[in-house]
This record gives structure tokens, C-alpha cells and sequence, in this order.
């Protein structure tokens, strides 16, 4: 099937550019809750979630899908309950969203409505991970008050974002350390030329880094570590909500900690709609739709 009509429901940049594109392959187009910089013969807003979703092949929803588990995310426009656009969905209409905590995908299902969450592509993953890892090197560029080149560069966890991010801070000619688990992440990032740091070894290590960059969801820089960390220090939480980094404690040590969420959808909202396009495309192709 053709997509003829689809809908794009809050969000940030990303769904606004995400409506273009659509736009300019001659899809037509409701939104609600979405800006649309771009004016186009075939994007429709709409007051109305109801009047949004009426005849509509897919729904697109925003990444993440919620941030309080309430509402669904919109960045600009008034707010819209997860239960009043649920009710709202046709039933017969797959639902396109990104990082559905286990609660509301239950929801969803009681709902009775098919939902993807992009993020357990690993197509999208990927590549949501490079617009991450440049958001968080031009977060370092912007703040840090030394060149990345000849740096001390720690990164926290080795998954998608912290290969991409060490082997860019590498390539900038950073001394790059990595912080990993695991006996096949060690040997992947010797390859590199980049250094190893089992976390039992972090508080030895803490007083060295210029730059600190967290990508795990975990409480890993506690109270005790950042008491050891330079003032000087920077440090870039990119882990999502809540991040693994003790903002209170920093600011008490002086320690200036930043964290960075949504970066692709602040820094390269055009690419990552691009990848949102082509990750829809994938699983559409998949079911045959």
C-alpha cells in the first residue's frame, strides 16, 4: 500500500522536518502539535486530535514517545493526555513512536493498537547514535575551554552512542579511555588504539579527564566519585532520563556537568528525520503494508 495520508503528532524538529519530507514525496500530511517551519500544499494542521487522525494510514508519534508518562511529548503546543490520543487512533492504523517505557507500550496494548518503537531498530539506533555523538562533541567544542586534540577523554559504556562517541574524540586526536564490562567490548576498543578502565578502577582514575562523557542509564558518577573529579573537569551526561551522573554533587564540588538529551532532534533534526523516514519504511516493507 501507498502511504496517501499519514499523521505526525507532536515531538520536537524532528517531526517537523519528518512532515516535509513526506510532503515533498506528495504525501499528504495532518499534524497536530507540530510546527511546521515549512509551508506546503500537502501538510494539513489540525486543532483537533480526532480531525488529525480521520482517514490517515499510519501515525507517527514523537521520540520519546512521553516524558512523564502522562502526556504524550510535544515541545511547543498545549499538552495532550496518552489516553486521549489513544482513544483517538484508529484501530486499524499502526502507531510509529520512539523510547515507550514498559508502562504506557502496556497501555498501548490494552489499547488495542499496533506500535513500533523505533528505538528497538537497530537500522534507527545506529544511526540516532551519530547525530548523538556529534551533538555531544559540539556540546565539548562550545564548553570545554581546551581543544579536543591532546585531551584525556573518558567515556562511560561502550553500547551504540560510546563506540561512535570515543572513536570521533579518537580521530580528533583526544587520548581516549573507555569505561567497559565486558572481555569482547575491551578487545574492540584496544583495536581502536583507545585505552581500557574497568569500573573498579574509575575513583584511581577520576582526578585525570578533561572531559567526561556518560552514555549509561546507571548512577555511575555518585557522590564519591565526583568528590575526586578536577574542577576543570567537563562533564556530558547523555544517558536518558534520570542519567547516571549526581548533578547535586557536582554543583556542590564546582564541577560543571551538563545534561544533554534529545541531541538529534536539536543539532541534526533534518538527518534524523531521514532516518525516521527510512526505519518506517523498513518495518512498513516487512509487514507487507
Amino acid at each position: 500500500m501507498s502511504l496517501k495520508r499519514i499523521a505526525v503528532v507532536g515531538g520536537d524538529k524532528r517531526l517537523s522536518e519528518l512532515a516535509a519530507l513526506y510532503a515533498s514525496d506528495g504525501t499528504y500530511v495532518s499534524t497536530y502539535g507540530v510546527h511546521v517551519s515549512k509551508e506546503s500544499d500537502f501538510i494539513f494542521s489540525f486543532p483537533s486530535i480526532t480531525d488529525a487522525l480521520q482517514d490517515v494510514n499510519i501515525c507517527i508519534g514523537p521520540i520519546p514517545f512521553s516524558k512523564d508518562g502522562k502526556n504524550i511529548f510535544i515541545e511547543s503546543g498545549k499538552p495532550l493526555l496518552i489516553d486521549e490520543f489513544l482513544n483517538a487512533i484508529p484501530k486499524n492504523i499502526p502507531l510509529f513512536a520512539g523510547s515507550i517505557s514498559a508502562d504506557v507500550h502496556n497501555k498501548i496494548d490494552e489499547y488495542g493498537i499496533r506500535i513500533f518503537d523505533l528505538m528497538d531498530r537497530e537500522e534507527f539506533a545506529v544511526l540516532n547514535a551519530i547525530a548523538t555523538a556529534e551533538g555531544t562533541v559540539e556540546i565539548a567544542l562550545r564548553e570545554m575551554p581546551i581543544t579536543i586534540n591532546e585531551s584525556l577523554c573518558l567515556v562511560l559504556g561502550y553500547g551504540r552512542i560510546g563506540r561512535i562517541v570515543s572513536s570521533l574524540l579518537k580521530s580528533m586526536g583526544a587520548n581516549v579511555w573507555v569505561e567497559a564490562r565486558k572481555p569482547s567490548d575491551y578487545a574492540w576498543i584496544r583495536a581502536r588504539g583507545m585505552n581500557t578502565l574497568p569500573l573498579s578502577q574509575l575513583q584511581n582514575f577520576m582526578t585525570y579527564p578533561d572531559l567526561i562523557i556518560n552514555t549509561v542509564p546507571a548512577k555511575i558518577l555518585d557522590g564519591n566519585l565526583i568528590r575526586y573529579i578536577h574542577k576543570d573537569t567537563l562533564i556530558i551526561d547523555i544517558a536518558s532520563a534520570p542519567g547516571g551522573v549526581d548533578f547535586a554533587a557536582c554543583k556542590q564540588y564546582g564541577i560543571k556537568a551538563i545534561h544533554a538529551l534529545g541531541l538529534p532532534g536539536k543539532i541534526a533534526p533534518r538527518s534524523a528525520a531521514t532516518y525516521i523516514k527510512d526505519t518506517i519504511k523498513n518495518i512498513l516493507y516487512e509487514l507487507n503494508f
